[in-house]
């Protein structure tokens, strides 16, 4: 009777270490164990996705359909949660050793790296999994964004904000201002002191530090430099800084407050241009139907003839905690929404979504004529910039210098605060605050 109890102790030890050993570790070793199914309708379980607003219905109601008449065996419940509770959830989430995380969630490019930086194995290694295959399906300036220091990719790309300057057609023709030949920002700025003086009204305006930041990676540079120093006075800052500078000298550049301000400042014709990302036009649709046909699109100015005119603003991810119960189903679900083609058309058309993933660009909807601006192939128009867009670091650091970085542009705007001085005093509060070097 003894050795039949110590005999079953001894296997009910064994069961339990078997278990943890084949359980919810994040090690890559774990990760290259599991096998992804030949046939889908192999593939089962019960997974859960976080995420918000357009990219929540995309995934729900785009996707979701969809994918399970090809994995009819997955159940996949889409929470819809705002993107501030996002965050604050995973990051409590991770804290407590990954409780109560889901199986998936939506992760903007900029904030992988502050989730990483200090939880390193807070999401799935997708490349052991089998994600390395689709690398070269989405731009450098997408893809190497969301791998971890080890060149693993540890969110998959879903979206992307390819940037160019949206601007009023009709205010143009008022003005006559011919948008092609503006190619460099000095052309754009002198393009401006005629639109301004023809209405009265501004030529841009802006609410934050996003044009700054837009500026600053179309020449190849950002906030941070590779090694993760603040680069904020860099060469390619200066640049956008002295642009700025005339820009406000020239009364072209009004400050919009916040994202209604600005969505106003477009409708009423307080401004005739918006060097801004693809996915203003979802907004525009919507809150502007009364200027269809008044709205068109040309590339970012470059800073010299020839420079670069692509720049890149938002995108997001999608991630799997490494925690997740069933990463197989998680797995499948994230590489259905990524990289099926027709449901990033679904994601454009339906909610006007850009997609990362750049096959896409060969259907038709990217290069048909759109009503709303202009009759011109305005997707098409972004997409052409997506493979020059310069891969930038986004740094764990970012939302916290984006922050000191959008006081010190309201300074600058409202308080006529110099706009060299707004650089130097932005880098040395954001490495006060972060306690990061500065680049040499």
């Amino acid at each position: 009777m003894k050795k039949m109890v110590v005999r079953s102790f001894v296997a009910f030890i064994l069961f339990v270490l078997l278990a943890a050993c084949g359980g919810n570790s994040s090690s890559d070793g774990d990760v290259e164990k599991l096998t992804i199914p030949e046939n889908p309708e192999d593939v089962e379980g019960d997974i859960t996705v976080w995420a918000w607003a357009l990219e929540a219905n995309y995934l729900e109601k785009d996707v979701l359909p969809a994918f399970q008449e090809v994995y009819p065996n997955v159940d996949v419940t889409v929470e819809h949660i705002g993107v501030d509770q996002v965050y604050q959830k995973v990051s409590a989430g991770l804290s407590s050793g990954g409780s109560g995380l889901p199986d998936v969630v939506q992760v903007e490019n900029n904030r992988i790296k502050s989730f990483t930086s200090e939880f390193p194995d807070a999401f799935t290694n997708l490349s052991a999994m089998g994600y390395d295959e689709h690398e070269d399906k989405f731009a450098d300036a997408k893809i190497e964004g969301l791998k971890d220091d080890a060149g693993n990719v540890v969110a998959a790309p879903r979206d992307l904000g390819p940037v160019g300057v949206i601007y009023r057609v009709d205010i143009f023709e008022e003005a006559r201002i011919d948008p092609s030949q503006i190619e460099t920002w000095d052309d754009y700025i002198e393009a401006g002191k005629k639109v301004v003086e023809q209405t009265g009204n501004y030529f841009l305006g802006t609410d934050g530090d996003g044009l700054l930041r837009i500026m600053m990676q179309q020449q190849g540079s950002y906030y941070f430099d590779e090694e993760g120093n603040l680069d904020i006075s860099s060469e390619a800052g200066e640049n956008a800084a002295r642009i700025l500078q005339e820009m406000k000298d020239n009364d072209l550049i009004t400050f919009t407050n916040n994202w209604d301000g600005q969505v106003a400042a477009m409708k009423n014709g307080e401004v005739a241009t918006n060097p801004g990302a693809v996915w203003w036009s979802g907004t525009m649709l919507e809150q502007m139907p009364e200027l269809s046909g008044n709205w068109d699109m040309f590339e970012l100015p470059a800073f010299e003839e020839g420079g670069t005119r692509a720049s890149n603003d938002g995108g997001s991810a999608l991630a799997i905690p490494s925690e997740s119960d069933n990463k197989i189903a998680a797995y499948v679900f994230t590489e259905f929404a990524t990289t099926d083609v027709d449901a990033q058309i679904s994601a454009l058309t339906n909610r006007g979504l850009f997609p990362a993933l750049t096959a896409a660009y060969e259907e038709p909807i990217f290069s048909e004529d759109q009503e709303y601006f202009n009759n011109e192939p305005f997707f098409q128009k972004f997409a052409d910039t997506v493979e020059n867009i310069p891969p930038v670091n986004h740094d764990g650091a970012e939302l916290e210098v984006r922050s000191v970085m959008g006081s010190e542009i309201e300074a600058f705007l409202l308080e006529d605060k110099p706009a060299m001085e707004m650089l130097k005093d932005g880098e040395e509060q954001a490495a006060q605050q972060t306690g990061k070097e500065t680049t040499e």
